[in-house]
């Protein structure tokens, strides 16, 4: 696996053994189409399992005992009710599914792109994405919340 990182104004990719490579222009071109088109929920991974040194990446598969995707669905649970605490009335409260796809970035803790399922009151399901920073010390904060414009469809149950 490899990373890229920044060293002396230049861009180089660093192995896990520690070796220089060149920077693939290429890679770092369709990573930052998609973070730019999806505003980093939906992360198109690398093919040799290369990341962004503090880039958003996917979190593979939907494994129950997954520490990232335990949080996540923590962060996306406190996301629904944070909306329904302001919520305008009790048609728009939602009820969280589950997560369809779900990208992570490494910061001071991590800041989860989420995009789960809920059904409103009227069990209608509908999707949303959520950016939830989950801090150190504080515990989550909501940076975003909003429709989904559209969703991928989840592989496996």
């Amino acid at each position: 696996k490899f990373t890229i990182a920044f060293c002396s104004q230049k861009l180089i990719l660093l192995s896990t053994m520690d070796s220089l490579l060149p920077f693939d222009h290429q890679l770092y071109s369709l990573y930052m189409d998609d973070m730019n088109n999806s505003q980093g929920f939906y992360i198109t991974p690398s093919e040799d399992g290369s990341a962004l040194v503090a880039g958003v990446r996917p979190v593979a598969g939907d494994h129950s005992g997954d520490d990232h995707r335990e949080r996540a669905e923590r962060a996306a649970r406190f996301a629904v009710d944070e909306h329904n605490k302001t919520a305008a009335g009790e048609k728009d409260l939602l009820e969280f599914h589950g997560i369809m796809n779900l990208n992570w970035q490494p910061t001071v803790c991590a800041m989860y792109y989420i995009t789960m399922q809920a059904t409103d009151s009227d069990g209608e399901p509908a999707y949303y994405e959520a950016k939830v920073w989950e801090k150190l010390s504080s515990g989550y904060k909501v940076e975003l919340f909003r429709p989904a414009p559209y969703c991928l469809k989840r592989i496996g149950n």
